[in-house]
């Protein structure tokens, strides 16, 4: 089973910012106009089309249900490239070169934007993060000016709830380090594959998810400092480091309760407990601190990487939470026995 996908742009009015989109959808090509539509974040370093290997199964999950209402299938799906990441990088290029790092208000601010936009305007939206993403989403989601949205699922979420812990900043640092020292140029996309497969963590990616990134990751350019022609990432270093400053997760992390109280979501984590430790966890679903999920799972022979290590995994989950969120509905609708 494939999905048809289509390829979009949108421009981001404040910042004038472009943004490349892809809407997949069904290869029935059923309208399922009840169902939910899927706007999806990507990861830093990360770009939209990593997200398609969990989408097919998802899709193909759904549409062989049983167990679905019809309004918990899916209708569509959208995955955005934020500003600095995968397509939207080069077509931003010239703006963000010698830009100082876009932030993760700047991610939510773009997000924020989409989910208001015509593109799905009328839609059931169920929002999808993933590590940076969902600290943009809940800066989108716990702000003074909510928007309409079904559910949230966030995968590997890194917020930073108070009390926050000496450990979380040092992660932040060593993650902004290692990735301005990062390798930037690569001779061919040979080389690159034959580095990448040698190295942690691209060497225990999912095979799928690892060539979609070196097809949609990367691109030829002149490196600057040999004046030759070689490989380099679409998201350079110099601007992926701005969502791993340590800020905006702060004030993610203080907004948890409120968009708890608004929507159900529903926390997904890692068998192995990575850069989000099983402290970290218990911080960001404290009930007592009114941080309340809607659910919470676990995709197994993962770490924080769960969608490049473990798509099928990840789909698995979300199909779990959809089951679980169609029969809830159900049980509802269902008029009460008579005793």
């Amino acid at each position: 089973m494939s999905l048809i996908c289509e390829p979009h742009q949108l421009l981001l009015p404040e910042s004038h910012l472009l943004v490349a989109a892809n809407r997949y959808r069904h290869e029935s090509r059923l309208n399922n106009r009840d169902g939910v539509t899927l706007v999806i974040a990507h990861c830093s370093s990360g770009h939209k089309e990593q997200w398609l290997p969990t989408l097919t199964m998802l899709f193909d999950l759904c549409f062989k249900s049983t167990a679905l209402q019809p309004g918990w299938r899916v209708r569509e799906a959208w995955a955005l490239d934020a500003p600095n990441h995968g397509d939207s990088a080069l077509l931003n290029r010239a703006i963000l070169c010698g830009h100082q790092p876009l932030s993760i208000q700047d991610y939510a601010s773009m997000l924020g934007y989409f989910v208001r936009s015509e593109f799905v305007k009328g839609h059931s939206i169920v929002a999808v993060g993933h590590s940076a993403s969902t600290s943009a989403w809940t800066l989108v989601c716990g702000g003074n000016d909510p928007p309409s949205l079904r559910a949230l699922i966030l995968v590997e979420p890194v917020m930073l709830p108070p009390p926050i812990s000496e450990e979380s900043l040092k992660k932040g640092d060593t993650n902004t380090a290692g990735v301005l020292a990062r390798r930037e140029f690569w001779e061919d996309f040979a080389t690159l594959r034959t580095w990448l497969l040698k190295r942690y963590p691209w060497k225990i990616w999912d095979p799928r998810v690892l060539e979609l990134y070196l097809k949609y990751g990367f691109v030829e350019d002149t490196d600057p400092k040999t004046g030759k022609m070689g490989v380099t990432p679409k998201s350079r270093n110099a601007q992926e480091v701005g969502y791993y400053y340590a800020n905006d997760h702060i004030v993610a992390g203080k907004l948890i309760s409120k968009m708890c109280a608004r929507y159900p979501v529903h926390a997904v984590f890692s068998e192995r407990p990575e850069l989000v430790s099983l402290a970290a966890r218990e911080g960001i679903c404290d009930v007592s601190e009114g941080r309340v999920m809607a659910s919470i799972s676990v995709v197994p022979n993962c770490g924080h990487l769960a969608l490049q290590e473990n798509p099928d995994g990840v789909a698995q989950v979300i199909y779990s939470i959809f089951c679980a969120s169609s029969e809830k509905d159900s049980n509802e609708q269902r008029p009460a026995a008579r005793l």
